[in-house]
């Protein structure tokens, strides 16, 4: 095989290897979009309560999302995620941190989405955990059935 041949195939598989990533971002992100509500929520270790954990929903379109308590709007901001990472990776942009990340991970499974993000500044969780002294947000959504 000539340099060139074995140039122009590593180029050929970059592209299709590249296409790949590209449809598992647009996949998972298709799979976020809609209402979701949440089911539990573990702050630095300790679980909320089910009551003030399931008055919070949140709507995605595209890649920006909005969060509500209850029918009010109290947060929005934009998000990028990284299918191909393990585990898949998200970085939440939210509106009033002025440009700065919460670094996060992912998890899609059926209607149910895992999340768990880091306090800003802080480095990217490595597992879906929320210990005392972490620093980390572990949340569980539901999408919300259509009536």
């Amino acid at each position: 095989m000539t340099r060139f041949s074995v140039v122009l195939l590593l180029m050929t598989l970059m592209a299709v290897l590249g296409d790949s990533d590209a449809d598992d971002n647009a996949k998972n992100l298709e799979q976020m979009q809609g209402d979701w509500a949440v089911v539990s929520v573990v702050r630095d270790g300790v679980k909320e309560e089910d009551d003030n954990a399931q008055s919070l929903f949140r709507t995605v379109k595209g890649n920006q999302y909005t969060v509500f308590l209850f029918d009010k709007a109290v947060g929005s901001g934009t998000f990028k995620i990284d299918a191909t990472k393990k585990p898949k990776t998200i970085d939440s942009f939210p509106a009033n941190l002025a440009g700065k990340a919460l670094l996060g991970i992912y998890q899609i499974e059926g209607d149910t989405i895992t999340t768990c993000y880091a306090a800003a500044g802080k480095a990217r969780p490595a597992e879906f955990s929320s210990k005392k002294g972490s620093e980390h947000t572990l949340m569980v959504w539901e999408r919300e059935k259509k009536k």
